[in-house]
């Protein structure tokens, strides 16, 4: 049975492209336009990797990394912005993280990166 993604992204253009993405990966996607959307579809769904943007409009990416992880909700994270900086890095530092990708989106690394997140046993 494939694994399940949830995509949190609020710019629709880009969220579409993610879980086309996804989805040719084999994987199933999930979508969410808002951190409301994304904790609706955490308390209905069984997610096995969560796919972040930091900059969602209104809360931000990481208020709601800290709030999952202050519930004890330990799906894996990989956030994808296209505004890293460095204190985004710094803001997410010691809420498992498993990756902090730039956009626009790289394929292949895109997809190594939830290979790893999601089979951390057989990653190298």
């Amino acid at each position: 049975m494939p694994k399940t993604i949830l995509t949190i992204e609020n710019t629709p253009e880009v969220r579409q492209i993610i879980v086309d993405i996804v989805e040719s990966l084999g994987y199933n996607c999930l979508e969410a336009n808002n951190v409301r959307q994304g904790l609706e579809v955490l308390q209905n769904e069984i997610v096995d990797l969560i796919l972040l943007d930091i900059h969602l409009g209104g809360v931000r990416g990481n208020d709601f990394l800290k709030y999952i992880r202050d519930q004890g909700i330990q799906i894996p994270v990989i956030i994808i912005s296209g505004y890293l900086q460095k204190d985004v890095v710094k803001e997410v530092a010691g809420l498992d993280v498993k990756a902090v990708l730039p956009k626009p989106i790289r394929i292949k690394r895109f997809a190594e990166e939830i290979e790893k997140a999601l089979n951390p046993e057989t990653s190298v």
